[in-house]
């Protein structure tokens, strides 16, 4: 059974690793990260795999883009 609530962006897909690199280099070994925007959530997932000792929070404005976060 495919998830339909779970959204895709072409252009998440590209850039998730730039940012997961900047942001592994940025931020420290661990702690909470509050996503503002999430919007798909693919960010979120793309981060929280490649920093694990991070608890990561995505949120977002749009009410119809949360159950994206949980497919995710």
């Amino acid at each position: 059974m495919v998830d339909t609530s779970r959204r895709n962006c072409p252009a998440a897909e590209r850039n998730g690793p730039p940012i997961l690199a900047e942001l592994q280099r940025l931020l420290p070994p661990s702690g909470l990260v509050l996503e503002i925007a999430s919007g798909t959530g693919q960010h979120a997932a793309h981060c929280i795999a490649g920093m694990p000792g991070r608890r990561w929070l995505p949120s977002d404005y749009d009410a119809p883009a949360l159950p994206s976060f949980a497919a995710w």
